[in-house]
């Protein structure tokens, strides 16, 4: 072998022990080490836990912190339940916040009252055509002359 080896157009005179052990030492990964991260599998029993553990957190977020998946995974089995993830302020919600906002309660006052993101509520109130007082503390550029 030796011999024929060394006759190979490919020997690079290393002698076949070096060539054993360097193909013994190969630079792949183990067989058993995962390169790509792979999408948890939820089983229906985790499904019907992810459903509860939504309604009384309300956050699709901690959800999928709680579970290892992601927010887009939550939302998936979410939905195949019937369960809406986005809430919208409806007609009700944008006239209470109007009315609260233009007694002088902030945004994120408004927002904690009934159950929405500060910029959710700004947004309802834009809608309405509701002018934005500017937030105490912050200059617009269009204010510096």
């Amino acid at each position: 072998m030796d011999l024929l080896h060394a006759y190979s157009k490919h020997f690079d005179g290393h002698a076949t022990a070096e060539v054993a052990r360097g193909a013994a030492q190969s630079r792949r990964p183990a067989t058993g080490a995962r390169r790509t991260k792979t999408a948890r599998q939820l089983r229906p029993s985790e499904v019907d836990d992810l459903v509860v553990r939504y309604q009384k957190l309300g956050s699709v977020a901690d959800v999928a912190r709680q579970f290892g998946v992601t927010r887009q995974t939550v939302g998936m089995h979410l939905a195949s339940r019937g369960i809406e993830t986005v809430r919208r302020m409806s007609e009700a919600d944008i006239t209470a916040a109007a009315e609260l906002y233009r007694e002088g309660h902030s945004a994120a006052t408004i927002g904690r009252r009934l159950g929405f993101d500060p910029q959710t509520v700004l947004n309802g109130l834009r809608r309405a055509d509701v002018p934005i007082r500017p937030h105490p503390g912050r200059t617009r550029p269009h204010d510096i002359a």
